[in-house]
């Protein structure tokens, strides 16, 4: 087979040998056993020097497909659907041999992707070698004792973080006895309560919670001595990085992953993302799917995952926006380096019965639509100090005056949880606009201090 001509626009399998063979075993197997590749590919060249021809795919499409998308033929939407309704089974292994990671709904789809234990075990082993551990040894550690990690994110669903994390606790059981998970949800006094009693050495989360954790440390109301915070799952721009560092004393950390692949990228000392180009394929493109050059910012990129067999992930429309770099990373790691645009939510300031501000994370605020609601097509938008919309895509519900209540009883509540017993939540029954840039659905605004 000819791949001289492979991916000029790309940036993995032209230097990578490795990539290169793995992206052939990829198509192989998608071929000989998944129907929905088999008929996707057919009549087309699937060599590496028409790569740039093969399909794209996005999580609609697999969805719709998912019966046929595994290679594994006991894999069926219905089972897996009912195996993640059980939130016991967190971290649990499907049909004995694989993990399960549902998306939350950034483009209107929720997505479920199932793992094979050669994928789990390789991203496992790039989160040991080659995220940057280096800034805490010997950091504010308690001497005679294991460094202790503390996790503040989704917990009460199949995300991939809890789950991941769940299940390597589960197989290896000394981590239990150094980490701790906490659910982004819960009210903040109990998050600080339970962060304060247990003093990690690091803490991981998305930027929007370490954001808070900086303004919880630099107001006196947590105390902690951190080694290293590490983030992941949202954008984190120079500034608030830089601000976070200073607060704490230690260095800020970030990753990018998807539930589609846990281990895209991990961050140098330079802000730049290292491509783990071995494993995985990022093509930037345009709104055409065109690859873009280097330096433009993408439209869009397409995730390959050459890691997992069981359900295939081949040139599939992940929806960042990348920019790769046009020279070589000063941090001297020669894997193509790119920065991210990924989730642009907001964070919400609203003030309670005492005029106090009470920050409402995105993630969190998400999590608790998605999770207690049921719903994916949504936007909540912050209009005044005191005042929300939600709007609620309902063309495609069968009973549209049922999620209508379930979503506005959700959102009561979790908005009373948080001590915002006054703001008021009207309910709008609107299209949704995606972002033009990234076709993210944004699903958390906030209107205040914007220009009118």
């Amino acid at each position: 087979m000819n791949d001289s001509n492979l991916l000029d626009g790309a940036h993995a399998l032209a230097r990578q040998p490795l990539a290169r063979a793995r992206a052939l075993q990829l198509i192989d197997r998608a071929l000989d056993r998944s129907p929905f590749y088999a008929r996707l590919y057919q009549g087309r060249a699937t060599g590496l020097d028409a790569w740039q021809s093969l399909p794209v795919v996005d999580k609609s499409q697999l969805m719709a497909a998912f019966d046929d998308w595994a290679c594994d033929r006991r894999i069926r939407l219905a089972a897996v659907q009912d195996w993640i309704a059980d939130p016991a089974r967190i971290g649990q292994d499907f049909l004995g041999r694989y993990a399960v990671w549902s998306t939350s709904g950034t483009t209107g789809v929720p997505g479920l992707f199932v793992h094979d234990s050669q994928a789990l075990a390789t991203y496992a082993t790039l989160l040991q070698t080659r995220m940057s551990h280096r800034h805490a040894q010997g950091r504010g550690t308690v001497p005679g004792r294991l460094p202790r990690t503390a996790l503040l994110i989704a917990s009460d669903g199949h995300y991939a973080g809890i789950g991941f994390w769940a299940r390597q606790q589960r197989l290896y059981p000394m981590l239990r006895a150094s980490s701790l998970a906490l659910n982004v949800t819960a009210p903040p006094e109990e998050i600080r309560a339970a962060l304060q009693a247990w003093q990690p050495d690091h803490v991981a989360s998305y930027p929007s919670m370490l954001a808070e954790l900086a303004r919880w440390q630099e107001d006196g109301r947590i105390d902690l001595k951190l080694a290293a915070l590490w983030g992941g799952g949202e954008g984190l721009c120079a500034s608030t990085r830089a601000w976070i560092s200073s607060v704490f004393g230690a260095p800020v950390v970030n990753d990018y992953g998807a539930s589609e692949c846990l281990t895209i990228a991990f961050e140098c000392d330079h802000g730049h993302l290292h491509l783990n180009d071995d494993w995985v394929l990022l093509e930037p493109v345009d709104r055409q799917d065109r690859p873009v050059p280097a330096g433009t910012a993408s439209h869009s990129v397409l995730l390959t995952n050459l890691a997992n067999h069981v359900q295939p992930v081949i040139r599939y429309r992940l929806g960042d926006s990348v920019t790769f770099l046009d020279r070589a990373c000063a941090c001297g790691d020669a894997r193509p380096a790119f920065t991210v645009e990924g989730r642009c939510d907001d964070t919400l300031r609203l003030r309670d019965a005492q005029d106090r501000e009470v920050r409402l994370l995105p993630m969190a605020l998400t999590t608790a639509l998605e999770e207690g609601a049921d719903i994916h097509r949504f936007q909540v938008v912050q209009t005044e100090a005191r005042a929300l919309v939600l709007r609620l895509d309902l063309d495609r519900e069968s009973d549209p005056g049922s999620v209508s209540d379930r979503a506005t009883q959700v959102l009561g509540h979790y908005l009373r949880s948080q001590g915002l017993d006054q703001v008021r939540l009207r309910v709008e029954h609107d299209p949704l606009a995606c972002d033009e840039r990234s076709g993210k659905l944004r699903q958390v605004l906030c209107l205040l201090d914007r220009p009118a």
